[in-house]
């Protein structure tokens, strides 16, 4: 299959290295995959840019992906103009099969290019988002005349995006994005991170990865941790990543519950992430992150972390509750109760960790996540264009 990934950022951001894996994969399974992706408007350290030449992925920037689209910007104007017509011309002379989209910019310019072309191209929206789109007349009118076939991360969304768009089952497809494996290895000797974060040895660690911002709740588990550390006073609260509004969803909270002394800001970690995270012994995680695949806990799972999840969106798909460890209402309580389990019952723990591990290491896997999304797209092809009613 001829594939066309449309992805208008430049930015290294939550879906871009899924994006690039995915596109890396798929050349390898024998596809002819091309990433079109928005070129940096001024130098930058870290862009997708950097990331396609690293990886050796086939991208191109021709086109400017100028978005969002500004109706009273000139320039925005003549770029989107630009890029309808170049983007046309490219579906018509037999280019892609397969157009892939990932943002509502790129879907717009997508379908408008791929139904303007009138060449049979199949037009897949991934629905990168925490919450499933929502059913406004902008996405009515996206999903009903310029998609024929959806790909999400959970069921929850799978089953959402079939009601409120009225499009056929076979159409929404739920597949889990993927981890690299290349780079985890639980089994690796790895950083004393404890010793590097002033935790001692015989302390047990509770961590969480995440940009610290009041949605991901971070203040209902502090407050759990009051209740905790009453009972197991030898733990460590281990909170890896940063917020600008880091003071006021962890800072203040722990100074008014008094419970400083057991937490630990561990900021935010590039070179030793993996270190970091092989140093926890339990990882929590309350809220997904707004590109919707709760990644940080993925990654727990795929290092062996016995997990205590939120019971939100698609957190109690990727836990199994009571087995690769727990899904609980986020209250403090139920968090504390969950926790404490945990602390007391060391072998339960380690089971849970080990459950993590096969689950993630079964279905997180990139070549799954491949061989689904071709069957997906070959499906696609095979049923034509959808003309909703």
């Amino acid at each position: 299959m001829k594939i066309l990934h449309l992805f208008s950022d430049w930015k290294w951001t939550g879906p871009s290295e899924p994006i690039l894996n995915l596109c890396k994969e798929l050349e390898r399974r024998g596809h002819d995959v091309t990433l079109a992706y928005r070129k940096p408007p001024f130098p930058v350290g870290d862009s997708i840019e950097k990331m396609v030449l690293e990886k050796k992925v086939h991208g191109m920037n021709r086109f400017r992906l100028n978005r969002p689209l500004k109706l009273y910007s000139l320039s925005s104007l003549r770029d989107n103009l630009s890029d309808l017509m170049g983007l046309t011309d490219y579906l018509r002379s037999g280019k892609a099969d397969i157009l892939n989209v990932h943002q509502s910019h790129d879907h717009i310019l997508g379908g408008l290019a791929a139904r303007r072309s009138s060449h049979p191209v199949a037009i897949i929206r991934t629905d990168h988002k925490r919450d499933p789109l929502k059913p406004g007349l902008g996405n009515r009118l996206l999903i009903s005349k310029l998609t024929d076939g959806m790909i999400t991360f959970s069921e929850k969304a799978r089953k959402e995006s079939v009601k409120h768009f009225g499009l056929p089952a076979e159409r929404v497809g739920k597949i889990s994005p993927a981890l690299d494996f290349e780079r985890y290895h639980s089994n690796r000797p790895y950083k004393d991170m404890k010793t590097a974060f002033g935790i001692a040895h015989d302390e047990l660690v509770i961590g969480m990865v995440a940009r610290f911002q009041k949605y991901r709740r971070t203040e209902v588990f502090l407050e759990a941790v009051k209740r905790i550390v009453k009972e197991f006073p030898g733990i460590k609260v281990l909170l890896v990543g940063r917020s600008s509004q880091m003071n006021e969803s962890v800072v203040e909270p722990m100074k008014r519950l008094g419970i400083e002394p057991w937490v630990v800001l561990g900021g935010y970690q590039t070179e030793n992430y993996f270190d970091t995270l092989a140093c926890m012994d339990i990882f929590v995680f309350l809220m997904a992150g707004s590109d919707g695949t709760a990644r940080a806990l993925r990654e727990a799972m795929a290092m062996g972390k016995p997990a205590i999840v939120a019971d939100r969106g698609m957190l109690p798909e990727l836990v199994e509750n009571g087995v690769s460890g727990f899904v609980v209402e986020d209250s403090p309580e139920k968090l504390a109760e969950a926790t404490l389990n945990m602390l007391r019952h060391p072998e339960r723990r380690l089971a849970m960790g080990k459950a993590a591990h096969e689950k993630a290491h079964r279905e997180f896997r990139l070549d799954r996540q491949a061989e689904e999304v071709e069957a997906f797209y070959q499906e696609m092809l095979r049923l034509g264009r959808w003309k909703s009613q």
